[in-house]
């Protein structure tokens, strides 16, 4: 009698336990899909949300507290939190940048107004993903020419105001991409025509428009600082850095200030989701290798004919390992059929870029249950000698 014939025999005559172990299978298996669609979920949301999101890594600071008064902030205050990171060991997770807020522009075409922002180049992933606010480029929402020209008025201070009768040209390459609504900007202003333009072009605009005031470069430049943006490389460490502005009389705006530790419990958060993952995908193997090993217990009147008839201990291990990859492709095809169907009718919500992690994710499972079944049930009764078959089986009774 060759094995696949007696595969095919033992499978015919499937004992009940192996019937309820097959559906307690798939609704293991079931189940542990479903929630491991939610965990999945979870994570991508935590990591789409916070962890990837550069937003939440942006920390603004536009005023300090000097002597029980609210100043603006300093250019020279740059260098001071730079500082003040290097000191406190976290000058490789977290810098500090001007931002300048410049007078008008307007498109010479069009003759509409321009609002311009100066921006270090490092932050260009913050206005969008298309920027890279290089020397002589100007970055924008979107524009169907490569280059754009902006007047540029000549501001002059008369009678306590400013007043500008002359406009000077000055041509940039477009970069597309600028988002309306980004960490740049906090406020909501989606009809305004904002722009970006890096530091060193920023300060060649305010020494255009101020080409004739009396004051200085620098003091220009300092009244156009509109704040300083502190960004922050890894989320974990955004409460850390900003309690450690707030310690140095610094008033900080980001989305973590109103809550207490929450760059920690988002790291605890993602941990649960890992630990919890683990602990349901070894729970669903641990249920499955102890019905199958039980089934193995009941089967040894089965063994012990097949030993009658001549079989040796390799060929009766080969015969159950095949029975039970034939079982467990059976459970893996129901389950996975399931979860195909619930994408279908969408009865709970999961997203179809899981459905092939869910996939592989049950066939790992099946791969190591069929190991430790075939290590703790099929090898070890299969080796048994025929009295204890017969001895410990229910037939003896």
């Amino acid at each position: 009698m060759n094995k696949k014939l007696v595969v095919n025999l033992l499978l015919k005559k499937t004992h009940r336990f192996l019937f309820i172990s097959m559906i307690a299978l798939v609704v293991s298996l079931t189940v542990l899909n479903f929630i491991a669609s939610f965990i999945m979920h979870q994570y991508e949301t935590l990591n789409r949300d916070y962890f990837n999101n550069s937003n939440v890594k942006v920390i603004h600071v536009d005023s300090k507290d000097e002597n029980n008064f609210t100043t603006d902030i300093e250019i020279k205050d740059t260098e001071s939190i730079n500082q003040l990171l290097k000191e406190n060991k976290l000058h490789e997770k977290a810098r500090a940048y001007p931002v300048y807020f410049l007078p008008t522009v307007f498109d010479s075409t069009e003759k509409t107004g321009i609002a311009v922002m100066g921006v270090h180049e490092d932050l260009a992933f913050l206005v969008g993903e298309n920027c890279q606010l290089n020397d002589n480029s100007i970055c924008v929402n979107e524009n169907d020419k490569k280059q754009l020209t902006i007047e540029v008025p000549v501001i002059e201070e008369k009678d306590g105001g400013f007043i500008s009768s002359q406009y000077i040209d000055v041509q940039y390459s477009v970069e597309e991409g600028a988002t309306r609504e980004n960490s740049i900007i906090i406020q909501s202003a989606p009809d305004t025509n904002q722009a970006y333009v890096n530091e060193k072009e920023a300060e060649n605009l305010l020494g255009i428009m101020f080409q004739n005031s009396p004051n200085s470069d620098e003091y220009i430049r300092e009244t156009h600082l509109h704040k300083i943006i502190v960004y922050v490389k890894d989320v974990k460490d955004v409460d850390t850095v900003g309690e450690l502005l707030k310690k140095e009389n610094y008033y900080t705006s980001y989305t973590f200030n109103s809550f207490e530790n929450f760059s920690v419990n988002l790291s605890a958060a993602q941990h649960i989701l890992i630990m919890l993952s683990i602990f349901f995908t070894l729970a669903s193997i641990v249920i499955a290798v102890l019905l199958l090993v039980n089934y193995f217990r009941v089967q040894r009147k089965e063994i012990a004919i097949l030993k009658l008839n001549g079989y040796n201990t390799k060929s009766i291990q080969s015969i159950y390992s095949r029975l039970m990859a034939v079982i467990l492709l059976r459970v893996f095809i129901i389950s996975i059929g399931i979860y195909a169907l619930n994408l279908l009718f969408k009865w709970i919500p999961v997203a179809l870029s899981q459905f092939l992690l869910v996939g592989l994710l049950n066939i790992i499972i099946l791969v190591i249950t069929l190991f430790l079944s075939y290590i703790f049930g099929i090898k070890k009764t299969a080796g048994m000698e025929m009295a204890d078959l017969l001895k410990k089986g229910k037939e003896f009774d």
